[in-house]
């Protein structure tokens, strides 16, 4: 015979066994449960009627619906990447402006030997004519062509005031911006890259021609813009009224240059004349050094032939006027040295000595 003691507490304990059956379901049903949609998703389901929005945050949103919590997570939305320390750095280096050193130094170089040389002459008239000191150890003389310096230093030398203050005012109005942008190292090699061509090219033309001012260089300055423009017209303000400003200039002293040589009668015809050489010379080693180290903003492909064929243009020019200068330099030793010879020969013939 059963007990029913017994029976009573077996029976307790399934109520209980059941009871804790229950309670596990309903914590299990009320745990959290994270879903990972896209944030298309996200937005849809918020506009469901199901899904009350409790909270939100940038990368995920917080709903309730019957007690269960879901956390749809949104989907990161990629942040463009910033330039690095060192690309920042050359970009603010490349676009830094300089004080132009070079253009301001070389003039009033120009003008303190000029002066000194006035006030060195003899009294004289001031007016035009004025005579050139030949005999100066800065002017360019073929004759003295084995004076490497006289193709550089001629520079410094002006036939008047009216010559060196129209160079002057042209090297600074034109040069001073090149220089502010670019830097003066480039600047200095253009420009002394313009009066070096100056002289090499009157030496080979005009070889018998002294050669005095910095026109050459002014004129490299000059080409020296129309290579700026054509790196770098989409990033300049005022490209146009650049272009504009060096035709202009570059037509009227063309102009004012062959009105004095060929229509002019008065005092301007009898001062010295202009050398077209260098100014055409010093141009084209202006256009083509300015291909060769101007900073260009703007990189594209058929750039690269542009200074391929700088560089060839350049280089063949100077070794040319090189070698021509240094074979007619040895031919007139030569001749000088056979002239003497033959001459005793006739003396010695002829019984004078």
């Amino acid at each position: 015979m059963e007990n029913p003691t017994q029976n009573i507490n077996e029976t307790k304990v399934e109520l209980g066994q059941e009871k804790e059956a229950q309670e596990e379901e309903h914590s299990t049903a009320a745990k959290e449960t994270i879903i990972d949609i896209p944030a298309a998703c996200s937005s849809s389901s918020s506009n469901s009627s199901s899904y009350d929005t409790d909270c939100s945050t940038a990368s995920s949103t917080c709903c309730t619906r019957q007690g269960e919590h879901i956390y749809m997570q949104r989907e990161a939305i990629p942040a463009t990447p910033l330039p690095e320390a060192e690309d920042l750095g050359l970009l603010k280096y490349v676009h830094r402006q300089h004080w132009p050193w070079f253009i301001l130094v070389i003039s009033i170089i120009e003008i303190a030997i000029f002066a000194y040389d006035r006030y060195t002459m003899p009294a004289q008239n001031f007016g035009f004519p004025v005579p050139i000191p030949s005999d100066s150890v800065l002017v360019y003389r073929p004759d003295r062509r084995l004076q490497v310096w006289r193709f550089f230093s001629y520079m410094f030398l002006h036939a008047n005031w009216f010559h060196l203050g129209f160079n002057i005012v042209i090297q600074l109005f034109f040069g001073i911006p090149l220089e502010v942008m670019h830097g003066t190292a480039r600047i200095g090699v253009i420009y002394m890259a313009g009066v070096f061509a100056g002289s090499l090219g009157t030496s080979v033309v005009d070889s018998e021609v002294f050669l005095v001012g910095a026109s050459g260089g002014v004129y490299a300055l000059l080409a020296a813009h129309l290579a700026n423009i054509t790196l770098n017209y989409a990033h300049m303000k005022s490209a146009s009224t650049q272009l504009g400003s060096v035709v202009i200039f570059v037509s009227c002293d063309l102009g004012y240059a062959l009105y004095t040589q060929y229509f002019d009668g008065g005092a301007f015809a009898k001062g010295p004349q202009v050398s077209y050489i260098a100014h055409l010379t010093g141009a084209l080693a202006g256009l083509t050094i300015g291909f060769l180290v101007l900073k260009n903003f703007g990189h594209r492909e058929y750039e690269q032939l542009i200074w391929w064929l700088a560089l060839g243009v350049y280089c063949a020019f100077t070794v040319f006027a090189i070698v021509f200068n240094l074979i007619n330099t040895v031919t007139a030793q030569l001749m000088e040295e056979q002239g003497e010879v033959i001459t005793q020969h006739l003396l010695h013939d002829l019984g004078v000595s």
